[in-house]
């Protein structure tokens, strides 16, 4: 994917984090899972799954800004953190990407094939640590899941 590992990740997490607290800035992890991706190698080969992973890295890239991180978390699920970034923005950028990755065309590679993700959008608190952030972000990905999948969940639920 080209995408930074968990390991990356968590330092970056670590600053960012320490950083938002110092400064009073917004902060908010995001963390996606692409649905029923386990059905996807299954039925259509690990090939087919290699090109969804690779064209949603594709994907994420261009959607978020220069400062943003994104990491593969693990097997199908990557993380996504916006700096500067309050919960109703990052919510709002959640759906954008959830919308665009409903729409991508695998038809020229992989006919029939249609990719969804579920997202946990959490935000940083004024007390804890970035694992606090992270379980929540986590807690809520599953939660998404949960409740049907391809759809994005936050702490706030007006958004």
């Amino acid at each position: 994917t080209g995408l930074a590992n968990r390991r990356a990740f968590d330092e970056q997490l670590a600053f960012e984090y320490s950083r938002a607290q110092r400064l009073g800035q917004p902060l908010c992890l995001v963390m996606l899972d692409i649905d029923h991706f386990k059905s996807i190698n299954d039925r259509w080969s690990h090939q087919a799954g290699d090109l969804v992973l690779q064209r949603l890295a594709m994907l994420l890239r261009a959607e978020v800004r220069e400062i943003d991180r994104i990491a593969r978390w693990g097997g199908e699920e990557f993380a996504l953190l916006l700096p500067q970034t309050a919960l109703p923005q990052a919510v709002e950028i959640s759906e954008r990407i959830r919308q665009a990755i409903a729409e991508l065309d695998f038809s020229a590679d992989v006919p029939g094939l249609q990719v969804t993700a579920s997202f946990g959008v959490a935000q940083l608190e004024n007390s804890g640590s970035y694992d606090k952030l992270l379980s929540r972000a986590d807690q809520l990905l599953y939660q998404a899941k949960a409740q049907g999948r391809n759809c994005v969940l936050s702490e706030d639920p007006l958004c």
